[in-house]
């Protein structure tokens, strides 16, 4: 087996963190409803494997791999939820650190957030959470390769501390101009 796909997550590890009013958690089959929202944005689907054509099927299919990436330690991906005075948390988005290489103890971050709960401080707020969770996963390095005109993300990353390089990649059959947003993070002392 590829070392860089040796590490199972355990689910403690990936257990719920954060607190008023975003944290993160585990997704559940009654989250469906937020993968079929996310289905309808444009952009979404686009860079993301949410499926552009919901059906319950694909929706489902979905959950099963976020659930695959994290028993084959690839990926922690988690429901980005609110708490509200009206009750049980509500999902508004996804927070992952993914594509990971144990061999180099590096990983990548990625996130949305539904189109309708945008503007409120919840991205910045659940990829401020990564790093905690990747530092107690012992990894090294996050990145996140952002567009050049996302500036919204590109703020995003820089209050939570990624610094910026330029970078390619094609994302819907485009060649697109990214930025590459890195952190290194400090060694787990287990406090």
């Amino acid at each position: 087996m590829d070392p860089r796909l040796a590490a199972p997550i355990d689910r403690i590890a990936a257990g719920p963190r954060g607190g008023q009013p975003v944290y993160l958690r585990q997704w559940t089959r009654a989250d469906l409803p937020t993968i079929e929202a996310a289905s309808r944005d444009p952009y979404i689907p686009l860079i993301t494997t949410v499926p552009a054509l919901y059906t319950p099927e694909a929706g489902e299919a979905w959950l099963a791999r976020q659930g695959e990436h994290l028993e084959r330690g690839r990926a922690c991906p988690l429901a980005v939820t609110v708490r509200g005075a009206e009750g049980p948390d509500h999902v508004v988005g996804f927070a992952a650190v993914n594509r990971i290489d144990w061999a180099e103890r590096t990983a990548a971050v990625g996130y949305w957030i539904l189109a309708e709960e945008r503007g409120r401080g919840y991205a910045g707020a659940a990829l401020a959470l990564l790093p905690g969770l990747a530092a107690g996963l012992d990894l090294r390095r996050l990145e996140a390769l952002i567009e050049r005109d996302n500036l919204a993300s590109q703020a995003t990353c820089r209050r939570v501390g990624f610094l910026p390089n330029p970078a390619d990649e094609r994302i819907g059959g485009q060649e697109r101009e990214m930025l590459s947003f890195a952190l290194t993070l400090q060694p787990n002392t287990g406090a």
